[in-house]
């Protein structure tokens, strides 16, 4: 009876890894969708093969 339960827990958790995987998702798809996810960057942004919006610049250190 242990062993069953534990087995369902274990699935559970699997599942939901799963699907909090599935949600994150992509964060752009084309160039047009990071100039509209971030509309005040006046920095040239660009859609990575990753799926996520890339700066071509390099943030200053915030730290000398």
């Amino acid at each position: 009876m242990a062993e069953i339960i534990k087995f369902v827990y274990i699935m559970i958790l699997c599942v939901s890894l799963l699907l909090i995987a599935e949600a994150s998702g992509k964060e752009c798809v084309t160039d047009a969708d990071c100039e509209n996810l971030y509309p005040g960057n006046k920095k040239p942004m660009f859609c990575n093969n990753t799926g996520y919006c890339m700066s071509l610049y390099k943030e200053p250190s915030r730290y000398m």
